[in-house]
């Protein structure tokens, strides 16, 4: 009497499970993920062309999964409209990971900083003092100079014969 209890019990868990992810978010059709890895071995190498393949299956707005991330694609421009112009306020905000929050001092910077008070603030503070004309002219020489060292950095790695596609400076691993 036990074993069959408990072979209902350990099939009953996963299914309940996968009833109540599904139907706990109203998210839009998309592929199938995968437990852990989510839809990132369904994606292919054009992947614009993958997910061409998937809004033609699924409809303009898909739902997919890169690990346990969640992302929504809207590929009508219409759809893109309002997503982007008439719901932006719930929108803005951004996910930070840990080392981001880390980083980030918790999202106090411009980047990773979620929309309100501080945001326009510090929005405001840059464009008023940061990204003048005036201050941008002025940092013309050290962006070239930067841009230059990087190229050369590029090209003399490119055309040493033994080195492989390792860069130093931390441009690519």
């Amino acid at each position: 009497m036990a074993l069959p209890l408990l072979i209902l019990v350990v099939l009953a868990i996963p299914l309940a499970y996968a009833l109540y992810q599904r139907f706990r978010f109203k998210l839009p059709p998309g592929p199938r993920a995968w437990p852990i890895v989510g839809n990132l071995y369904d994606v292919k190498p054009v992947r614009f062309r993958c997910y061409d393949e998937w809004c033609r299956e699924y409809g303009p707005i898909i739902s997919v999964w890169f690990g346990s991330t969640l992302n929504v694609i809207v590929s009508n421009a219409e759809l893109a409209k309002e997503v982007l112009k008439e719901n932006d306020q719930q929108l803005a905000d951004r996910h930070r990971s840990r080392s981001a929050a880390k980083f980030s001092r918790d999202g106090k910077d411009l980047i990773w900083a979620d929309y309100g008070p501080h945001y326009v603030k510090v929005r405001k503070v840059c464009t008023l003092e940061l990204f003048t004309p005036k201050r941008l002219e002025a940092l013309r020489p050290i962006r070239e100079d930067e841009v230059t060292a990087m190229v050369e950095s590029i090209f003399k790695h490119c055309t040493n014969p033994g080195m492989s596609f390792l860069f130093s400076n931390n441009l690519f691993i």
